[in-house]
């Protein structure tokens, strides 16, 4: 007998049989129990998740001639061997993604008025629904909408927002969610069973992982593994399915925390190891999920194996790394992924998320290490006994020293901390130069448009927050145009909101400014 894919073999035959769709489960098989049936059903969902079987099972339930009290199909009659054969007359499955067009769904009109040859009710499954023409999918409209009663659609799809809106109003819909990883790390240990496989629990928890909850998905790749291994290990299954090894993903990781050239060396390897960058980067992804999860919810919510993994994979990075560091870590892999759809080079994708995350590693850490400790408050002091003082005695000044300020080398962490937060801010600063006025931060700008710009709300915020945070929370800030050598330097007040700064725009451009009516207006409307 030739041999068959263990998802053929291992395909759920009865209601109960299906994992991880209880509440779809439960509410057909009550249906089929009351005879309370619906004329179209459309099942939804990830690929791999059950939705042709629940179809054939719903088909077998409907035409059972011994239904079992709890909805089930006897699996014995004759209708219900004819219908796992293949064979059934009333039962017909079609592939929309080979038969789009409106000439099969027309056949499917013409036939429909025919009464059953051998059951029930004629069942149509049409699978790919989405794949059907805008035609076509108006001639099935028209078959949902008054089928005879012996008639039963079900429609199965991976892109239920494909459907016309007319289609999914007549229809019973039902989502089909992905598997857990422990369901299907449960079902490929009793498939190890059957075949006389020996597997490890983690090299079953690998399988689970890399089918990204498609049951079919993991049967497939067992079969593949089991192809060159009769006993499977975590790293024999990574090295036979092509996955990513938890030694290079230590490898990967680490480089990441350690900086760019390390972390473009891994890359390098791991592209000449052959490595398939798009699982690679779903592996990223899923790490950094992991550790941020480790990180906030605790080791407990993972199983032994995986938590000894993940707390490693967590020693790699600073224990200061803020949780929104974790988090524009996991929308650049997504920015990564949706330029992976779009045709976008797969090395180059994966490149260009990894090191935007390892900027924002070595930004985060800089900005911890800049950041200065709240001050500590002072003793009080107590009160000095009064004392009579002349009045041509000057008022005697406080022997409290002024607050020390840093030298202003430090200003290039203003400017790292300014470009991390606004860009555009950054590029007004970049070239500024600066100058210590005992307890003041004289910042020199190039230009006097720069001046008008960085006193901006939206720009000034930004500014005093960074150096704040660089030359501590006393620090006076003033800005001025020119250089710090030059005696003569234009200080600008800030711009009145919505007054156009007429005498820079003369000295820029000329002595003339020629202004619209609508201008015109807008500015009496100001100054009045």
């Amino acid at each position: 007998m030739a041999h068959q894919a263990s998802y053929r073999v291992y395909r759920p035959r009865r209601f109960s049989e299906v994992l991880g769709q209880a509440r779809t489960i439960d509410t057909l098989r009550e249906a089929v129990r009351q005879g309370r049936l619906t004329h179209a059903y459309l099942f939804s969902g990830p690929r791999g998740t059950g939705k042709t079987s629940v179809a054939r099972i719903l088909a077998k339930a409907v035409n059972c001639e011994n239904l079992l009290p709890d909805g089930n199909p006897c699996l014995e009659c004759a209708s219900c061997r004819s219908i796992e054969s293949g064979q059934h007359l009333d039962v017909v499955e079609i592939d929309a993604a080979s038969n789009r067009g409106i000439d099969e769904i027309r056949d499917i009109r013409e036939r429909i008025t025919h009464q059953t040859a051998m059951s029930r009710y004629k069942v149509y499954i049409i699978d790919e629904v989405h794949m059907l023409t805008p035609e076509a999918f108006n001639a099935l409209l028209k078959t949902l909408e008054e089928p005879p009663a012996h008639v039963l659609f079900v429609l199965a799809t991976t892109e239920a927002h494909k459907l016309p809106v007319t289609v999914l109003s007549r229809c019973q819909r039902y989502e089909f969610k992905r598997l857990t990883t422990a369901l299907i790390q449960e079902r490929l240990r009793f498939v190890a069973e059957q075949e006389g496989v020996s597997a490890t629990p983690e090299a079953l928890e690998v399988l689970a992982e890399a089918a990204d909850g498609a049951m079919r998905d993991a049967l497939s790749l067992f079969d593949q593994v089991v192809a060159t291994e009769r006993e499977l290990t975590a790293e024999g299954v990574q090295r036979a399915a092509g996955l990513v090894g938890s030694q290079e993903m230590h490898k990967l990781m680490g480089a990441l925390a350690d900086g760019i050239e390390p972390l473009i060396g891994t890359l390098e390897a791991l592209r000449l190891a052959g490595l398939d960058e798009k699982l690679v980067l779903r592996d990223v992804a899923r790490q950094f999920r992991d550790i941020l999860v480790y990180r906030t919810a605790g080791a407990e919510v993972f199983p032994g194996y995986r938590r000894d993994r993940i707390a490693a994979l967590s020693q790699l990075f600073p224990e200061n790394v803020g949780g929104s560091v974790w988090i524009e870590a996991a929308d650049h892999l997504a920015q990564a992924e949706s330029r992976l759809r779009g045709g976008f080079p797969a090395d180059l994708a994966l490149e260009l998320a990894l090191l935007k995350i390892q900027q924002a590693l070595q930004a985060d850490v800089m900005n911890e290490e800049v950041r200065p400790e709240p001050p500590r408050p002072a003793p009080r002091p107590k009160a000095p006994p009064p004392r009579t003082t002349p009045l041509s005695e000057p008022p005697m000044r406080s022997s409290a020293p002024e607050p020390e300020i840093k030298r202003p080398r430090d200003f290039q962490s203003v400017l790292d901390l300014v470009k991390r937060d606004r860009p555009s801010t950054h590029a007004l600063i970049d070239k500024a130069q600066v100058r210590q006025e005992e307890n003041t931060l004289a910042v020199f700008l190039e230009y006097p448009a720069h001046l008008n710009l960085v006193n901006q709300a939206q720009h000034r915020e930004v500014i005093d927050r960074a150096i704040r945070a660089v030359y501590g929370p006393d620090t006076r800030v003033e800005f001025r145009v020119g250089k710090p050598d030059s005696e003569e330097v234009e200080s600008a007040p800030l711009p009145k909101d919505g007054v156009p700064l007429e005498a820079e725009i003369r000295e820029w451009f000329g002595s003339e400014v020629v202004m619209t009516g609508f201008e015109s207006d807008q500015r009496k409307d100001v100054e009045r």
